[in-house]
């Protein structure tokens, strides 16, 4: 159930999803058993508030590292995030946002990134998309083989399918998704993409 966190080291490291508050420590460990240095961390950008992907930044609150969420999906968490909390039998984090994301480029030292306005799955969804390696970490927009859950709180299906189609002209080769597998290759990327829209959109 928790979700796929990634880490890119550079002049500002950041941390993508922290995801569950309580798999931090095993993340962080995991982290220090591949080489990599948690202390580094310097910013933590999460894709959306839910639970599973936002619930982390708590275990960050009083350490140096700035937190960044879109604005909307902050308004979100403020606004239904504590019901989801209490529905799924979990304490609200106490979290911060030191700053907002939005549509546009993210320049972290040599990495330049960019983020992508992409609602459906919560209202202030994002992706991240690394041109230089056409790498897109998309949170819970798209998986393999299906896509994010439109059935919670501030999901919204048309807008799932407009993220969906939007981010599926992007140049790709390799989606890192909030669950699940890695979808690398060029036609496997594109294969994806197909088949989500042509199996899946009727439902969501």
């Amino acid at each position: 159930m928790n979700c796929n966190s990634v880490f890119i080291d550079g002049k500002v490291p950041v941390l993508i999803d922290p995801g569950w508050t309580h798999h931090v420590p095993s993340l962080l460990r995991r982290m220090q058993e591949d080489g990599l240095n948690p202390s580094k961390i310097k910013l933590i950008i999460c894709t959306h508030g839910h639970p599973d992907h936002f619930g982390g930044t708590g275990a960050f609150k009083d350490r140096p590292v700035r937190i960044a969420i879109s604005h909307l999906e902050e308004e979100f968490i403020e606004r239904s995030g504590r019901e989801t909390y209490k529905g799924q039998g979990l304490k609200f984090p106490e979290y911060r946002v030191d700053f907002y994301i939005k549509d546009g480029d993210l320049i972290l030292g040599k990495h330049e990134l960019r983020i992508l306005f992409t609602p459906g799955h919560s209202p202030g969804s994002v992706c991240i998309y690394w041109p230089r390696y056409k790498v897109l970490i998309c949170g819970d927009l798209v998986f393999m083989g299906s896509v994010g859950r439109t059935d919670l709180p501030g999901g919204n299906g048309k807008q799932l399918f407009a993220s969906i189609d939007k981010i599926s002209e992007l140049p790709i080769e390799m989606i890192i998704p909030g669950h699940g597998p890695v979808i690398q290759g060029q036609q496997d990327v594109r294969r994806n993409f197909d088949l989500v829209k042509r199996a899946l959109f009727g439902l969501v």
